[in-house]
């Protein structure tokens, strides 16, 4: 099973920080930025959150950076999102959603103006008996915020909201979301979800709902945060020159506007070009 990188997308730029403190800053500081300079133009900006280490700490430092910045977006506009979600009881501690509302949502709700309806977690245990079934009711949440018509999608149009944003961590073998290398969701097209039944066990629970390829190639600006020495070889492999998507998810991580890889020093030790 070998799969391309899908061309007609942004092709990915590198930025090196220092550590995990200075990536997770740097990225906060331009979601900020760009969700208010979107805002000036468009009555709604949407965000596609990560879980994960990184992704995580990428929340915290927004919520950090609200307490001094002068940038800040009008939150009662902003959407959010999951590009990939474990099928856990609600608040359960290992869900993404349980851990972003922990980190940065909750004080939006409760201090800065954002709508609970604005917060479009994906289903819990609870509302989906399987993978597959909350995939179809995630995609269901998605086509009703979609354009007339839909987003371009590189298999024909998806019912789905114009993501201004996807934040995204990569795992050290090379998943994103819940596409993990090997697996039959990699090769899913013209469609915004599929769910997944067995995810590495050494990465937890193994049920997960995710967003597709297709569904990730349509955000406008793509931005992963990568740290720590035990994802350098993920990064490299990612980065190659020519990657096999089959073995690296990561290396189609790419948005239609912009792509870019944030790393720190530890994860850009294997990086040639860098």
């Amino acid at each position: 099973m070998e799969i391309s990188i899908n061309t007609h997308t942004a092709e990915p730029q590198i930025e090196v920080y220092a550590d995990r403190p200075a990536v997770t800053e740097a990225i906060a500081s331009k979601l900020l930025t760009v969700l208010s300079e979107a805002l000036v133009s468009q009555p709604a900006a949407h965000v596609s959150l990560t879980g994960g280490g990184a992704g995580i700490a990428v929340l915290t430092a927004v919520k950090d950076l609200l307490e001094h910045s002068t940038t800040v977006p009008d939150w009662s506009a902003v959407h959010f999102w999951w590009g990939d979600e474990r099928l856990l009881p609600r608040d359960d501690a290992e869900r993404n959603e349980t851990q972003a509302r922990q980190a940065l949502l909750d004080a939006l709700v409760d201090e800065h103006g954002l709508p609970e309806e604005n917060i479009h977690p994906m289903p819990t245990s609870e509302d989906a008996a399987h993978p597959a079934a909350g995939a179809e009711m995630y995609a269901q949440q998605l086509e009703s915020f979609a354009p007339e018509g839909g987003i371009p999608g590189p298999h024909g149009p998806l019912n789905m909201p114009a993501f201004d944003v996807m934040l995204l961590g990569v795992g050290p073998d090379g998943h994103i979301n819940s596409l993990f290398p090997g697996k039959d969701s990699l090769t899913v097209v013209g469609q915004t979800t599929v769910g997944e039944e067995d995810a590495p066990q050494q990465l937890g629970p193994p049920l997960r709902v995710t967003l597709t390829f297709d569904g990730i190639h349509t955000a406008q600006r793509v931005w992963t945060a990568v740290t720590g020495a035990d994802k350098a070889e993920a990064a490299a492999r990612a980065l190659a020159a020519e990657p096999d998507v089959s073995e690296v998810p990561a290396a189609n991580a790419r948005g239609a506007q912009e792509t870019v890889w944030h790393v720190d020093r530890a994860a850009a030790e294997q990086l040639p070009r860098v």
